[in-house]
């Protein structure tokens, strides 16, 4: 490769060589000696210092240089600098220097004269003399001049192409070198750059900047490498710098300078800034969550996770739940299935939904619905994010719904039951009242006769009672309310099981010196009563009895309700049983000995009641049943006295498609002077109303009957006589309410079964209550 040549009409740089030890020059060729106007005879004639022709604010660049030569192989990098010639003027000029290997402190150096060609000494331009020699060739100075540029040039470049601020001072802080990123910097803050030899302790930096870099300089110079961050307002904005600084040291070893590298980390602060915002955000909407979230590891260690989540896992303090496994809580029956789908979720890498429960340390269990999503790192998953929600109430929702549902299933079987079952007793009932009334008026019945119809009556009586009971328990019927006294009713209720009760089961009863009065119906409470005492009765049987408990009392701080408690010392209950106490059909007694409608009759009578029943459990063995219902103001109803069955005179038309029921109804109305007119379908009434209606004074219409129904018969009667009254009679009809009976205008509404008493109670005062009606008889 061709030297590199001046460029057209621009003289060739002149290049000086010299030699010394330590500060002497001991050799300088004429193109040195013309360069600081010296001739050969003068210096021949004294010794030649570069110190003292030198100025003072450039020595501290030569120091430099003497440090860096011995720092890196013995070349320094060229730099600028000038000398003062033998007149007194300056010469500036571009030096690289060299240490001689053998020679202790010897040296030779380049020297470029860098003034403008017009001031440059005539007698310099051909003065190529070598150190004690022959003058080299031109060529060989341009060249070198060249390869010192050049490699220069490269090293800037390399500098000042790095984003980083790079500079090097000397121990008075100095600058020695800097790249163009560091120059740009000091431009946007102060204005303008710094120049070589200039102290970078700018005053435009300010008092607390300064006095932090004095500091910090002052560390390096002490030896010691220091790492800081710090801030300088360029334009509109602070900008954010890491730096280093680290001493720079001569060749003995000893810190000469600092050289430094700063960092502009603004836009990764702003990021970090913005990460912790955001993190920040992340954590008050976690906390805030209603749903739990969490992370967890490949074995299932938790690694985050919300407050909710310590509050399904009953977690108090942080500590704990940092090492809480998710597994180690999960019901035992549950467990399996959670694992597995763990486990392939973990293998395919897919996300995974799944429920199930919890069982916590005291005991309680808590039913969770978990979705999770996958974390990799590559194609490896290391675990999981995820949301967890404690579904414990809608799961119980979701019970009561079905028990719901159950009930609405058994009340319609019972609904149907009833109505055919009613008409039997009717039936039954109904012709034992005859029976009853014909035997008061033989002389010759005997009183076997009459106990024994007595007898069937009262059974149908607590038939109808139990089917009521039933209908009430599935909500198919509305009960009647009245003051009951719970006090009157549970002494009553003992007097009657007393007897019933096995001589290892003692009964003992804790009640008050006054009445508890509730709204209610005092049959369906004394059911709820007997079963409870029945019950507590049969878990005494495995432990060869015990104490039979039957307290009341009336409490009223807060709401006024009435306490029934019913205890034992049975076995007690099983926790698994306790979910499905209140079932329909669920008994824990053996087969053959229960039909597991005890409790939930009891169940449906309380709830209809507006109280509640709750199972508990005393110190000791057993099971306590209590039973709260609101108190209400008022004493009980007296018991009706006994009156005597009514008569009457007046035309009635009765609609009833049971034969037998109709022969019943028909006798008690002829018995009780009315003339009676039966028919089976509701046809048949209109087409008889139609030919004599004039000589109809009452209808009494069964409900449920093939083709037409006793509502639409009363709405066609009424149609055609609006002041007829009208009498309808129902075993369970879901088609009549107390609205529906209002709309129609009927008189009554008898349930079955009833009695020959209450259905011509029913007639008479229907009658009474109609304009134009028949007088009655007495």
């Amino acid at each position: 490769m061709a030297p590199p040549s001046p460029p057209p009409g621009r003289p060739p740089a002149i290049v000086g060589v010299m030699r010394g030890v330590g500060e002497v020059i001991t050799e300088a060729d004429d193109a040195f000696l013309a360069m600081v106007g010296y001739s050969r005879a003068d210096f021949a004639a004294g010794r030649m210092n570069w110190a003292a022709m030198t100025p003072p604010e450039y020595l501290h660049l030569d120091a430099a240089g003497i440090r860096q030569a011995a720092e890196s192989g013995g070349f320094t990098v060229p730099y600028r600098k000038e000398f003062v010639r033998q007149d007194g003027t300056r010469v500036p000029v571009l030096l690289v220097c060299a240490f001689i290997p053998g020679t202790r402190g010897a040296w030779m150096g380049y020297v470029v004269d860098l003034s403008p060609p017009e001031s440059r000494r005539p007698e310099a331009a051909d003065a190529h003399a070598p150190l004690g020699g022959e003058p080299l060739p031109r060529e060989f100075y341009d060249r070198l001049v060249a390869q010192l540029v050049a490699e220069r040039t490269r090293t800037q470049a390399m500098l000042d192409g790095a984003d980083a601020l790079i500079w090097a001072v000397d121990a008075q802080f100095h600058l020695l070198a800097a790249n163009a990123a560091f120059q740009r910097a000091q431009v946007a803050v102060r204005g303008r750059p710094f120049a070589v030899g200039e102290s970078v302790q700018a005053a435009e930096y300010g008092d607390a900047v300064l006095e932090q870099w004095r500091a910090v300089y002052g560390r390096v110079m002490a030896g010691e490498r220091v790492a800081l961050d710090s801030e300088a307002g360029i334009g509109d904005e602070t900008r954010h710098f890491e730096a280093v600084i680290s001493p720079m040291l001569d060749a003995r070893r000893e810190v000469a300078g600092a050289t430094g590298v700063a960092r502009d980390v603004t836009a990764q602060r702003r990021a970090e800034a913005a990460l912790r915002a955001s993190e920040t955000r992340f954590r008050a909407l976690a906390a805030a969550s209603p749903l739990g979230v969490f992370q967890v590891d490949r074995d299932g260690v938790l690694l985050y996770a919300n407050p909710r989540v310590r509050e399904i896992w009953r977690i108090p303090e942080p500590e704990e739940f940092a090492s809480a496994r998710v597994f180690g809580a999960v019901h035992p029956d549950d467990r399996a299935r959670a694992y597995a789908a763990w486990e392939r979720a973990l293998a395919t890498g897919v996300g995974a939904e799944q429920e199930f429960r919890l069982r916590l340390a005291d005991g309680a269990e808590r039913h969770l619905r978990a979705q999770m999503a996958p974390l990799r790192e590559g194609e490896r998953v290391t675990g999981f994010v995820g949301t967890v929600d404690d579904d414990t109430e809608r799961h119980a929702l979701e019970q009561r719904v079905r028990q719901t549902e159950r009930m609405e299933s058994l009340g319609t079987l019972a609904g149907g039951i009833a109505h055919d079952f009613n008409n039997m007793l009717g039936v039954v009932l109904g012709h034992t009242e005859v029976a009853l009334a014909e035997s008061a008026a033989l002389a010759g019945a005997s009183a076997e006769l009459r106990e024994s119809l007595e007898e069937v009556r009262t059974a149908s009586l607590r038939a109808r009672d139990l089917v009521r009971q039933i209908l009430t328990f599935s909500r198919r019927t509305e009960q009647g309310r009245a003051p009951v006294d719970l006090r009157a009713l549970t002494v009553e209720s003992m007097r009657l099981l007393r007897p019933m009760l096995p001589a290892n089961v003692r009964l003992e009863l804790a009640l008050p010196d006054h009445a508890v009065t509730v709204l209610g119906d005092a049959s369906a409470l004394q059911q709820v009563l007997v079963n409870l005492v029945t019950n507590a009765e049969h878990a005494m049987r495995a432990t060869g009895g015990g104490l039979l408990s039957v307290s009341l009392e009336a409490r009223r701080d807060g709401a006024p309700r009435a306490r029934l408690a019913v205890r034992d010392t049975g076995s007690g209950i099983a926790p698994a049983a306790r979910a499905r106490l209140f079932d329909p059909f669920f008994t824990t007694k053996p087969t053959g000995e229960g039909t597991g409608m005890g409790l939930a009759v009891a169940h449906g009578v309380v709830t209809s009641h507006g109280g509640s029943i709750a199972v508990e459990e005393p110190p000791g063995r057993g099971a306590a049943f209590v039973v709260t219902l609101p108190l209400a103001p008022g004493a009980p109803a007296p018991a009706p006295e006994a009156a005597p069955a009514p008569r009457g005179q007046g035309r009635v038309v009765l609609v009833e498609d049971e034969p037998a029921l109709a022969r019943f109804a028909t006798q008690a109305l002829t018995r009780a002077g009315y003339d009676v007119t039966c028919v089976h379908d509701g046809e048949s009434a209109l087409r008889l109303f139609d030919d004599a209606a004039r000589a109809v004074d009452v209808v009494v219409s069964d409900v449920t009957m093939p083709g037409m129904s006793g509502d639409r018969l009363a709405r066609e009667l009424r149609r055609l006589r609006p002041t007829l009254p009208v009498i309808l009679t129902t075993g369970f009809s879901h088609l009549i309410t107390p609205e529906s009976v209002h709309e129609l205008g009927v008189a009554a509404l008898l349930q079955k079964p009833f009695g020959a008493r209450e259905l011509v109670a029913a007639v008479r005062t229907a009658l009474d209550a109609a304009p134009g009606a028949p007088p009655t008889a007495t």
